[in-house]
């Protein structure tokens, strides 16, 4: 029987189908394989546009918390991004702004306070924040992807210590209360204008906070008294002193004028809160009496510490913490012969009899003003360049401006480097010309040979120092009185550059406050350090010269710095006892470190 016609044998129908399977397999998997490689592409760029997206909440959360932290927000925050579109949801969870460590600041005045405690300071404080984004788990009980940034941020100038809403003015007041209550009862008669120190500290026995406050009688006596206000308030000491240690006929305290540091001093095996000052002025003028610097016991109000130099100790003592361990390692004290004294307290001593013995901490001359008296402590200010401190002080006056003892003497200003060695004079420095307009070199720069570092500058005549400086930012800022009486005249702030003593922004170096104004004691001294950021609505409006300030200061800050509008606003007493805004400071932002967490 044959086969039919038109048709290929069967052998090759068979090969045939077999070729065409084998294409339409090939062809499949090509397409499987495409439509694989796609797919993963799809997922490699989603998964690539997650993490962008985790990533840019995680850096805007950082900075959030930077924000938040500068304007005081500590709290931790959450917030929901993208809730209105389905799949695009990522939860953004902010920590705290958390302060972990405070170092030099060449930036900050070392002895902002004048007293250990009483406002806190200025230093170059590291802050840490931490932000993380994340998506929902898409999987029932799997979390979903993450993605976590931690940042070290440091911050300079500042505020560290007890600028944490301290009420010092108040609390100064309800003090100064306490002290003439019990001067005019026992002695039957008060200055109003006497100084007096206040200071929350930590008991260095029990380490609970105490309010302490000591105060004399300024020009009606020779009489100090010591305060607790908290916890347990109540009288803790009345200091006279009586003696003739010197055998020149005269009492060797005079009367209280000189405002008292309380510090934390290594006294044997522990550490001691003591009342440091001056022996105070002899309004007759007879020079000899006063010229003692003192220690005493904050709890006992006994003498730990005597010591004679060579001149009535009008201005209050200048304490600085080198080691940062919240001791107090040099003190500085001045008298009105123009002689800067160091008092190097940073090595323990035991004590003799209940005294620091005689060889130990001695007062050493580290700056001769060129027999300018000295009335108020120096602005103390880390330069770490060179190793050193430099100091700003201020000299001229008569022997007590408040009264009529001594011959009144034009007043100048001194920057100068203390290296702890030979002392330094008025007459090493180089004098700035009060009447140029170029700009001077930096004279803390390392370039310089060290007999060029520092300047002095003359004030106006009949112009006297009135206020203790204040040094920060690069600023450098202080009050002066040119009397037309006793104690009330034309009253004029400087704010000048540092480094330099050129004016700090573009007018002149000092500009007019009052014609007709008495300063107290304590004008010019710091009683808040306020924050201010962008946006703040206790910001005050600045003055076109506070402005070019502002901006002259960041220009010498370093490099590194940024600066989002943050400002340090240090206000204090002004003329008539109002109050002034002392500086205003901007805020240097350094980016230290970043750690990731991925996915």
């Amino acid at each position: 029987m044959k086969s039919g016609s038109g048709g290929p044998p069967a052998a090759e129908r068979g090969s045939s189908t077999l070729l065409v399977t084998l294409i339409l397999l090939l062809l499949s998997g090509s397409c499987l394989a495409l439509l694989v490689a796609t797919q993963t592409q799809m997922l490699i760029a989603s998964g690539q546009k997650l993490r962008t997206r985790l990533l840019a909440a995680a850096e805007g959360g950082l900075q959030l918390a930077v924000a938040r932290g500068v304007a005081g927000a500590a709290d931790p925050y959450t917030r929901t991004l993208g809730a209105d579109a389905p799949g695009a949801v990522i939860t953004v969870e902010v920590t705290g702004f958390v302060p972990m460590a405070d170092g030099t600041c060449h930036l900050c005045m070392a002895n902002l306070d004048g007293a250990w405690g009483s406002l806190g300071g200025l230093r170059r404080v590291s802050h840490v924040a931490r932000a993380a984004a994340t998506v929902p788990g898409r999987l029932e009980g799997l979390p979903g992807p993450r993605r976590e940034l931690t940042a070290v941020v440091d911050l300079m100038p500042w505020p560290v210590g007890a600028s944490d809403g301290w009420d010092l003015p108040g609390t100064a007041e309800a003090a100064r209360d306490l002290i003439r209550d019990a001067a005019l009862s026992e002695m039957g008669a008060y200055d109003e204008d006497s100084p007096l120190t206040v200071a929350r500290v930590a008991d260095p026995d029990t380490g609970a906070t105490r309010t302490v406050a000591v105060g004399g009688l300024g020009r009606a006596g020779r009489v100090l008294y010591g305060y607790e206000l908290s916890p347990e308030a109540g009288p803790l000491w009345r200091f006279a002193d009586g003696a003739d240690t010197d055998g020149n006929g005269a009492a060797d305290l005079g009367h209280t004028v000189s405002k008292p540091a309380i510090l934390p001093l290594r006294l044997g095996d522990r550490v001691r809160l003591v009342a440091v000052f001056g022996g105070g002025f002899d309004p007759e003028g007879s020079g000899e009496v006063g010229n003692w610097l003192y220690f005493v016991g904050m709890d006992s109000g006994q003498v730990l510490y005597k010591r004679s130099l060579d001149a009535p100790v009008r201005a209050g003592p200048a304490a600085v913490d080198t080691s940062g361990d919240g001791l107090a390692d040099l003190i500085y004290a001045g008298t009105t012969a123009g002689s800067l004294y160091r008092v190097d307290v940073s090595q323990a001593v035991e004590l003799e009899g209940g005294r620091v013995p005689s060889n130990a901490w001695k007062p050493r001359l580290a700056f001769d003003t060129g027999g300018l008296p000295i009335h108020h402590p120096p602005a103390v200010i880390p330069v770490p360049v060179l190793g050193a401190h430099a100091l700003a002080l201020g000299a001229g006056g008569g022997g007590d401006p408040g009264g009529a003892s001594g011959e009144a003497v034009d007043g100048r200003f001194f920057l100068f480097v203390d290296r702890g060695g030979a002392p330094g004079s008025a007459a090493g420095l180089p004098p700035l010309d009060p009447e140029s307009p170029i700009r001077g070199v930096d004279r803390l720069a390392p370039a310089l040979a060290p007999g060029e570092r520092g300047w002095s500058l003359a004030l106006g005549a009949g112009e006297r120092p009135a206020s203790t400086p204040l040094a920060a930012g690069g600023l450098l800022t202080f009050l002066t009185l040119r009397p037309d009486g006793a104690d009330s005249g034309e009253v004029r702030k400087f704010a000048l550059r540092l480094g330099s003593g050129d004016a700090a922004g573009a007018g002149p170096r000092s500009q007019l406050v009052d014609r007709n104004a008495s300063l107290p004691s304590l004008a010019g001294a710091p009683t808040r350090i306020d924050v201010d950021h962008p946006g703040s609505p206790a910001a005050p409006l600045l003055q076109p010269d506070e402005l070019a300030i502002l901006e002259s200061l960041q220009d010498g800050m370093p490099e590194r710095c940024r600066f989002d509008g943050s400002r340090i606003r240090l206000t204090g007493p002004g003329p008539d006892g109002s109050a002034m805004r002392l500086a205003v400071l901007p805020v240097c932002r350094i980016e230290v470190d970043w750690a990731e967490v991925g996915l």
